[in-house]
């Protein structure tokens, strides 16, 4: 009887978590829409500034509903002869135009589809954290 109880609760603190995550995705869609006013589906290059920070956008994959990208910063150096750099990070993000989500991936997420639910929810709370650095309006919090 234990045994039921405990798998029970397993899977009730699963739909939680699973419901905690897409609402980290919710709130990473509307912070990254209040922060950027760009189409996520443009397929070139581009550099935003926020909050005096260059950053850099990587259209990876556009489809109708949905954008895969990278995000990092762009740095300049004065010292040496190389006066641009980007520093890549290992995310990719998942932009969800139907439903209004945005994810956030590793790489290492990214290949294993089985990936723990406690690591996308700390990688989707650390995006909503950064984003929210940049963001000056408030988020529709229901």
């Amino acid at each position: 009887m234990n045994i039921t109880t405990k798998v029970m609760n397993n899977k009730q603190y699963d739909l939680i978590n699973f419901n905690h995550l897409m609402m980290i995705y919710e709130f990473n869609y509307q912070l990254i829409h209040n922060l950027f006013q760009f189409n996520f589906r443009s397929k070139k290059l581009s550099t935003f500034v926020a909050n005096h920070q260059v950053l850099q956008y990587e259209p990876i994959m556009i489809s109708k509903y949905t954008s895969i990208f990278k995000l990092y910063y762009k740095f300049w150096n004065n010292l040496s002869f190389q006066k641009e750099y980007h520093i890549k990070p290992h995310l990719i993000f998942t932009l969800y135009n139907d439903v209004k989500l945005l994810e956030a991936k590793t790489i290492k997420q990214s290949k294993d589809f089985n990936c723990c639910l406690a690591d996308k929810i700390k990688t989707n709370i650390d995006i909503f954290l950064w984003l929210k650095l940049f963001n000056k309006k408030p988020l529709n919090i229901n």
